[in-house]
């Protein structure tokens, strides 16, 4: 299937938009290079599926990892109280 790397970049636009995460850590996270990822997003770079795999699996894993720690949280209150 081939994707087209513009609706790609916007997808990833759209997407990062709704993250309170900086964009350096996103990328690090990603395991990318944040200038690349501040190219793709001002426009200069077309995003990848490769690109945009990756974000989404950092994006997933700290979904999950916060996730996990407010539960941890919650008990503690729990708990606490």
């Amino acid at each position: 299937m081939t994707m087209d790397g513009d609706y790609l970049s916007r997808a990833l636009r759209a997407a990062l938009a709704k993250t309170p995460a900086s964009r350096r850590a996103l990328a690090k996270a990603a395991k990318i290079d944040h200038t690349l990822l501040a190219h793709v997003l001002a426009g200069r770079r077309r995003a990848t599926p490769a690109l945009v795999r990756r974000i989404a699996a950092a994006l997933a894993e700290w979904g999950t990892d916060c996730s996990a720690a407010a539960s941890i949280l919650r008990r503690a209150l729990k708990r606490g109280v």
